[in-house]
């Protein structure tokens, strides 16, 4: 084996089942195997921003989804989750909602987005959208009644403190986007918090009309025919008190109970795949949420191995144990297996590339996004491919004018104005914005990568699109993209990877991630090989 080789096997095997403790909770599953849809379903997140061009905007658009239908179905991809597309200034690109009942003109129509679910649903691809519950656009309808006065209907829509004796902030909370979290509204002398950039102010779940007002956003677009909700950082909607730690955001009891409330008024009277983005649950209290018998919502977008790799501030790259990484999977396995359902997520549009930061994309590139595509898809949980992974996209060389994120924008002002120096912390700033993920999808070797017609994007393209693009890799057999629709296509073959039991070989070994899939006789061995140093 060559040195500092990443190196994936997947062997089928005539193992007999392992003797562990979730062996008879397999049957749970053989009950449902056909039942939910989503249970053996491959996810697919298109940020919109990013994926097609339609109309030679700059700025990808619905009409750009609708043209690669045809593609995401040859990859085997069962339903999309489309990032928000509503009104907003962009501040953070499209989460912060200033209409949830409207497209945004810069994606296109409400006609288009009927076409869209109607096209996709006709190739048999299922539509999730993404509802942002937690805050507003400070430009929202609601937040511009809200801060005009304290008796205005639409105050009590947010969260408002008035300032201590010497004019500061309630209290120390810190954003987290850099800074304090509350914002000073001179007219009402208060302050009203904002979790992330002060231009999303924070909803006051505590109030019944707020509650009322987003299940009437959810039916909205349910009437509409989508298959399903992700729900961006639900569990935020149930905040400390002030004189709280803001540790427990998103710990709240109460999070549990709005939930419960939203499902039995709305989600439970549809056939949906629910996935709750949840900061505060863990693999311990996740069957609270997502538990087959008693949850608010189908699944949970778990992102604990976001955590690996930094010393507590995620620009802060560092070295992780391998074991860590393993033990995050296993315990949602073990908290989750036979109760409910969990997701598989290697990286997102709030994450860098999957391939850049668990793989080698320098030295074993190509090896390294197959490796990641076989343990996304051979664990336990709904599997989400991130747009562009299946073709290896990898983080961008970066120069600070490039950035287009507020939180890397923030971060690096920041650090500017407490003194540091730019190669004090570039380094790290550009390793794990981000934006890394949200350079535009690479199609061909045509300028700017086949994204767009403008003679500019949104956002710098990566210069290696002439090499790792969709055309080259659908001529060649070897490719990444073809690997993936193997895999895909093994996944779905085989109710092992989706119901079957999971036992790690070897489980203190640091350079391998061996585990077995066993189901009904059948049993699949799968060899992952780690042996270099990821930062």
């Amino acid at each position: 084996m060559k040195k500092n080789l990443t190196k994936l096997l997947i062997i089928y095997s005539l193992i007999s089942p392992a003797s562990n403790v979730f062996a008879e909770k397999s049957a749970v599953y053989t009950k449902n195997i056909g039942s939910n849809w989503w249970q053996n379903a491959i996810g697919y997140e298109v940020y919109i921003r990013s994926f097609k061009d339609a109309n030679g905007s700059g700025l990808g658009d619905l009409q750009g989804i609708d043209q690669k239908l045809d593609y995401l179905k040859a990859l085997g991809v069962d339903f999309i989750w489309i990032t928000p597309f509503y009104s907003s200034p962009g501040i953070d690109m499209g989460y912060d909602i200033s209409d949830y009942k409207s497209v945004d003109a810069q994606f296109g129509s409400m006609q288009d987005f009927n076409k869209l679910v109607k096209d996709a649903h006709a190739k048999g691809i299922k539509v999730l959208v993404d509802m942002v519950f937690s805050h507003t656009s400070d430009q929202h309808k609601w937040f511009l009644s809200a801060k005009s006065a304290k008796n205005n209907p639409y105050h009590d829509y947010y969260v408002w403190y008035p300032p201590k004796a010497d004019g500061s902030a309630p209290n120390n909370w810190q954003s987290w986007f850099s800074g304090s979290a509350w914002e000073y509204n001179k007219i009402t002398n208060e302050y009203y918090l904002h979790i992330f950039a002060k231009q999303q102010p924070a909803l006051n779940w505590k109030n019944p009309r707020v509650r009322e007002e987003l299940a009437e956003v959810a039916t909205f677009w349910l009437d509409k025919g989508i298959d399903g909700i992700r729900f961006d950082v639900i569990t935020l909607n149930a905040l400390p008190e002030i004189n709280q730690s803001s540790d427990l955001w998103g710990k709240m009891p109460l999070a549990k109970t709005y939930l419960e409330s939203l499902n039995q008024e709305v989600l439970s009277k549809h056939d949906l795949l629910t996935v709750g983005e949840m900061p505060g649950v863990n693999a311990e209290n996740a069957v609270q949420f997502v538990g087959s018998e008693s949850g608010s919502l189908k699944t949970v977008f778990q992102l604990d191995i976001m955590n690996l790799g930094n010393d507590g501030n995620k620009f802060h790259p560092t070295d992780y144990k391998l074991v860590d990484f393993k033990n995050i999977f296993q315990q949602w396995y073990t908290g989750l297996y036979g109760k409910g359902w969990s997701s598989v997520v290697l990286d997102n549009h709030d994450q860098s590339r999957a391939v850049s930061r668990w793989g080698d994309d320098k030295n074993y590139w190509q090896v390294s996004a197959k490796m990641l595509a076989t343990f996304l898809l051979t664990q336990w949980g709904v599997p989400y491919i991130y747009q562009g992974d299946e073709i290896g996209m990898t983080n961008v060389p970066f120069n600070i004018d490039d950035l287009r994120d507020v939180e890397a924008i923030n971060y690096y002002n920041q650090q500017i104005k407490a003194g540091k120096k730019p190669e004090e912390f570039l380094s790290g700033l550009f390793a794990r914005n981000r934006d890394n993920a949200r350079t535009p999808m690479q199609w061909s070797e045509s300028p700017n990568a086949g994204f767009t017609s403008a003679k500019v994007p949104w956002i710098k393209v990566n210069p290696n699109y002439t090499t790792v693009n969709v055309a080259r890799e659908e001529k060649d057999p070897s490719s990444i993209l073809n690997y993936y629709k193997q895999a895909i296509a093994i996944r779905k073959a085989n109710p092992a990877f989706t119901y079957g039991t999971m036992n790690i070989i070897d489980f203190d070994n640091d350079k391998v991630y061996a585990y077995t899939r066993e189901y009904q006789g059948k049993s699949f061995l799968v060899v992952l090989t780690r042996n270099r140093n990821v930062t």
